[in-house]
């Protein structure tokens, strides 16, 4: 295995890496996100009421809707400014990807052509050898056909 194969496995390996620790971070940022959330509602809606009378009462769950409401909306601001985060960062990660595969195809082909190369030259060579061996051949069976 080339110091090329072993540095570009690595690259690979680095980036599946990336990738994974990437995703990994993402999903339990979320979690930890909705977890909170979720414990911030029931925080909300399971706070003891202050009075038995309806009009507080109704008015208690209007403030606590209200406050529902506007931890949902900034729930919802975080999230899609947290995935449009991840988007960049997966955007740049592709393009890591990328240049990785276009590296490796570059040197793909290098090696393809160096060994057509190689065969072509092998080859003609070959042939060479060939002709000269038919040429000895030839100037032989001439010299014996004569000297007969």
């Amino acid at each position: 295995m080339s110091r090329k194969d072993i540095e570009s496995t690595t690259s690979y390996v680095e980036l599946s890496s990336q990738a994974y620790s990437l995703w990994v971070d993402a999903y339990a940022s979320a979690n930890q996100r909705a977890l909170g959330y979720l414990k911030n509602v029931w925080e909300i809606a399971a706070r003891p009421y202050a009075s038995s009378a309806l009009e507080t009462t109704v008015r208690e769950n209007f403030d606590r809707a209200n406050q529902v409401v506007t931890l949902t909306i900034g729930e919802l601001q975080t999230n899609g400014a947290k995935s449009a985060e991840l988007v960049e960062k997966v955007s740049a990660h592709n393009a890591k990807v990328q240049d990785t595969v276009a590296t490796a195809f570059r040197g793909l082909m290098t090696t393809g052509i160096s060994n057509v190369n190689f065969v072509k030259e092998s080859t003609a060579q070959q042939f060479e050898d060939l002709t000269k061996r038919l040429d000895e051949m030839q100037a032989r069976a001439t010299t014996s056909a004569s000297s007969n």
